[in-house]
Order: C-alpha cells, then sequence, then structure tokens
C-alpha cells in the first residue's frame, strides 16, 4: 500500500473519533498498535512533530556567532571561534557550570610566558 493510500484508509478509521490534533492521532496510533498497519502515516506523524516551530535558535546562533567574531576577529582561530560560539550559544549550560576546579587546577600550574 502506498502513503496516499494509507492516508485515504487512515483518515476513514478516524473520522468517527474526534481528533483534534497530531499529537493525540500519533497517541492513538501507538495506544492501538497500529503501526503495522499505518506504518507510513505513523513515520509521518513522527517526524511532523519533531520539525521545529520556528528556526529561531538557527538565527539564534548566527547571531551569537557574528557577535563573537565582530569582538575578537584579528586574534582568534577556527577552533577558538566555534569554542566561544558553542558556549555563547549554549549559555545558559554554561552558566550552570562550576569552575572552581578548573580555577584550583589552573592555579596549581606553574606560570608559563
Amino acid at each position: 500500500m502506498d502513503f496516499v493510500e494509507e492516508i485515504v484508509q487512515f483518515k476513514d478509521f478516524i473520522q468517527s473519533r474526534s481528533f483534534t490534533s497530531a499529537p493525540l492521532l500519533l497517541q492513538l496510533i501507538r495506544e492501538k498498535n497500529l503501526q503495522s498497519i499505518f506504518p507510513n502515516v505513523d513515520i509521518a506523524f513522527r517526524l511532523y512533530l519533531t520539525f521545529p516551530v520556528t528556526n529561531a535558535s538557527g538565527e539564534r546562533s548566527f547571531s551569537k556567532l557574528k557577535i563573537v567574531k565582530n569582538r575578537l576577529r584579528s586574534t582568534m582561530g577556527q577552533e577558538r571561534l566555534n569554542s566561544l560560539a558553542l558556549m555563547s550559544i549554549e549559555s545558559d549550560v554554561v552558566r550552570r557550570l562550576d569552575f572552581s576546579d578548573l580555577v584550583k587546577d589552573f592555579a596549581a600550574k606553574k606560570s608559563r610566558k
């Protein structure tokens, strides 16, 4: 059975029920073990539900990269730029990190110039 036929049959199957959202339809497929009957519909719903609603996170990443590049463009290598951009993008995670052990290790090392 191809995808179009599967959609038509799935539509006929759910007409007697009142579902208003894709998550509820996927839940129905899972609860009734209909994955083998409607495998393509199951995959389509899972893909649909994993797509981001907006591209704000991607735009935010490029915005942060632009800020980092402008501040330190002349003195920075690509690896450092990537690391700083990642830290800026994931700033909420970085703020929760405890750097005390890192600072102690760094302070304990001999001074190198």
